[in-house]
């Protein structure tokens, strides 16, 4: 049994697929699963517990055609999009689905009916496996650590934190949209007032400018560690922080597969749209205000110039969140 994934991006969203590539393994004793995405993110598959095999996706005639030719038994397109229509158009396959994104319902959602919620992006990704007459519940996504060993030498040398802290903190400042970052003053105040903690900052190259301005004004009890390492580096560092805080971004979902404790913080968007971590460790912090959500994905600015879903959450609030995911 040959089976083929679609999922080109992004991260949060690849993770959220890993409970449908493990009901397949198990519908389909000895099956092959290739799963199809973009290159920056194909550490993922081979992440997932159990593995499946990436292939790297590419915009060329030269590609399709090569995937013209792949026989597969199954195809789930789990992106839905122009871009995997296409490729559900050229792939020869005995069975093909796609799920349900609830397009219609979400922009309820967005705006403003406070009556619905979806559970969960994976109960629509579910969606797919019902038309294969696939009804078993689905689990968290859970990722494997990698056993590499990780080098020393792509940490920093000239970071503080000199004294030994024994509360290590990981913190993903960045977004890639504006009304999903936390601001970044509430940031240098948090990690300032308390000074008790070893603050970590990761993200992607996008995220740099951020998390350096963060660790110049908070010399004594923070790192930056953005941008230095591969996702499976990543993950393995993270396992070893009592603490995880991020905003609605994808680094949310990886923190969230480790089952440690973290702290989700929502802005412009809302955990009823489908997003929030899996993880019964998690602390979610929303505003919950009538403005929310704006939008699905979010925004490039507040759409009522107040701002007041992320400037809501003060850093006192925070830290008392950190207190309490400490003490679970």
């Amino acid at each position: 049994m040959n089976i083929l994934i679609l999922r080109l991006s992004s991260m949060g969203d690849i993770i959220l697929t890993q409970p449908i590539c493990a009901l397949l393994q198990k519908s389909y004793p000895g099956c092959n699963i290739d799963y199809l995405c973009k290159e920056s993110f194909i550490e993922l598959p081979e992440m997932f517990d159990p593995p499946v095999n990436p292939i790297v996706y590419q915009k060329t005639l030269k590609f399709h055609l090569w995937l013209f030719k792949s026989k597969y038994d199954i195809v789930i397109d789990l992106h839905n999009k122009f871009a995997t229509y296409l490729i559900m158009l050229f792939i020869k396959a005995s069975q093909k689905v796609h799920y349900c994104k609830k397009r219609k319902f979400r922009q309820r959602i967005v705006k403003g009916d406070k009556k619905l919620k979806i559970d969960s992006t994976v109960s629509l990704y579910a969606s797919a496996l019902t038309k294969l007459g696939i009804k078993q519940p689905w689990s968290y996504p859970r990722l494997q650590i990698s056993s590499l060993k990780l080098s020393n030498s792509i940490y920093p040398t000239n970071q503080d934190c000199k004294d030994i802290k024994p509360i290590k903190i990981a913190v993903f400042p960045g977004a890639n949209h504006f009304t999903k970052r936390y601001p970044v003053l509430s940031w240098i105040q948090l990690i300032n007032s308390n000074p008790q903690y070893c603050f970590t900052l990761f993200g992607s190259t996008m995220d740099k400018d951020i998390c350096d301005n963060i660790r110049k004004h908070c010399p004594g009890n923070c790192i930056n560690k953005c941008s230095i390492m591969s996702l499976s580096e990543l993950y393995r560092e993270l396992s070893t922080f009592q603490v995880i805080i991020s905003g609605d971004t994808g680094p949310m979902h990886l923190a969230a597969t480790l089952n440690k404790p973290q702290i989700s913080i929502f802005g412009g968007t809302h955990p009823r749209l489908g997003f929030r971590p899996l993880n019964d460790k998690a602390i979610v912090l929303c505003a919950d205000l009538p403005c929310q959500p704006c939008s699905l994905h979010g925004r490039v600015k507040c759409p009522e110039g107040h701002f007041n879903c992320m400037n809501s959450i003060n850093p006192a609030l925070l830290s008392s969140a950190i207190k309490k995911a400490l003490s679970s």
